[in-house]
């Protein structure tokens, strides 16, 4: 198992302290489930789609097995650049852990000084927001419509993760802080109207 001590460090998108009971009954866990690990958002490499999973024995290897059918070989610098990543120095992904957690602070900080109360995670690089009670009658995917339009604000209909989704929408912390304080300033506005009521049609 040394070779997979890695896995015992966060990945960039983790924001919460783990303690070591937690870390303990992850190692338990791995043997009765597997661990996925991407090194697309860890290391700055989406779109190569190199990781690997660890945990119980059987299931990796028939996971193993039908890749076998599936996939060919990534091309082999790529392999060559993961290998280099996974054994270099950390400070790259303290670093960018450091950026997705200031753009979390930001807009969780924005939207809830808008009017809109969303918990912050303490992980991934997603933010998930409960639709506002007087706009839940619209749905994820009409609200989100409404969000382009009206306050030019891009997220995802929750309905599109399942059915159970569709009271909320998701944002990506994909932009820089400038970018979601203009988010938020679209935001404001709608929630400022929305409170004055100037919009009192737009559930309808």
């Amino acid at each position: 198992m040394s070779q997979f001590a890695r896995l015992d460090r966060l990945p960039p998108y983790v924001f919460a302290t783990v303690n070591e009971s937690k870390m303990e009954a992850r190692r338990a866990g791995n043997d009765i489930g597997i661990e996925f690990f991407s090194l697309s958002k860890s290391y700055s490499m989406p779109g190569w789609r190199v990781g690997f999973c660890v945990g119980n024995q059987e299931t990796v290897f028939a996971l193993r097995r039908i890749k076998s059918y599936l996939d060919y070989g990534i091309f082999q610098p790529i392999q060559i650049a993961s290998i280099i990543a996974l054994n270099g120095p950390e400070d790259c992904v303290e670093e960018i852990r450091q950026i997705y957690k200031e753009r979390r602070d930001t807009l969780i900080t924005g939207l809830n000084r808008a009017g809109w109360d969303i918990k912050s995670p303490k992980g991934t690089m997603f933010v998930w927001g409960k639709i506002p009670e007087k706009f839940q009658s619209m749905g994820s995917l009409e609200f989100s419509k409404f969000l382009i339009t009206e306050a030019q604000v891009a997220v995802s209909p929750g309905l599109v993760f399942g059915e159970y989704g569709d009271n909320y929408v998701r944002f990506a912390l994909i932009e820089n802080s400038m970018r979601i304080n203009q988010a938020i300033r679209g935001i404001k506005k709608i929630m400022q109207l929305l409170n004055d009521g100037l919009r009192g049609d737009v559930t309808k």
